[in-house]
């Protein structure tokens, strides 16, 4: 079911680069951004915590949603090899990419179950009522033998948020968010740096994984 509903996505994505080819010079420029999360990022981001978990499929996506960047913002071609770079679209636009809409979409969809102790069966399942773990905001993490299983929410969500959790100040300030609200606004500006760090138009691993981002800035001195 969750393979059948990826392969409509691709074909809705394909459908809307074609579109957004065909409208590009007649979308006035300050409506870009508008256009591209009523034709894109509404499809990118719908139910993504069910299907989005396994990197393979988010990496085919990410490569239609820069195209459609592409075709959006007439991002022209560095030479008849080299596709024109996306990168500073995503961080002049406020942008998040497939990985990290995943990322924030977990992460806001957890924080409301842990904030509100809603769905009660959720909450067992995760030891969300364990006052020892809920203490400093951890949550159980499932033991799963099979890797198959570990792009669920109920593995994928509780360890992103134990990661934010034992991780730096700024990511502890996250899980601290008086609301879900605050939280939300906090997650997106943190995602936006983690998005934008190291190379100005070369997408890197820390760009994608807040895990591997996190422990980067441990030892990166300008992330202190």
């Amino acid at each position: 079911m969750i393979l059948i509903y990826l392969l409509m996505v691709i074909l809705l994505m394909k459908y809307s680069i074609g579109q957004l080819y065909e409208m590009r010079r007649i979308i006035p420029k300050k409506l870009g951004t508008t256009i591209y999360n009523a034709i894109v990022n509404s499809q990118l981001s719908y139910a993504i915590t069910v299907w989005g978990g396994k990197r393979c499929d988010l990496d085919r996506l990410f490569i239609l949603q820069k195209r459609a960047l592409r075709n959006l913002f007439s991002i022209k071609k560095v030479s008849d090899f080299v596709l024109g770079h996306t990168k500073p679209v995503f961080f002049e636009k406020g942008i998040l990419s497939v990985f990290n809409i995943y990322n924030h979409a977990t992460i806001l969809t957890f924080a409301k179950i842990f904030m509100t102790k809603e769905p009660e069966y959720l909450c067992k399942l995760l030891h969300i009522f364990d006052p020892i773990l809920s203490r400093n905001k951890r949550v159980h993490l499932p033991s799963l033998h099979l890797e198959h299983y570990k792009s669920n929410f109920c593995y994928s969500a509780p360890k992103m948020w134990n990661t934010l959790c034992n991780s730096t100040d700024e990511s502890k300030k996250i899980v601290n968010s008086p609301s879900v609200d605050s939280l939300k606004f906090r997650f997106k500006k943190f995602l936006l740096v983690l998005q934008s760090y190291g190379d100005r138009i070369e997408w890197l691993k820390a760009n994608k994984n807040i895990e591997f981002y996190l422990t980067l800035s441990k030892s990166d001195p300008y992330l202190q």
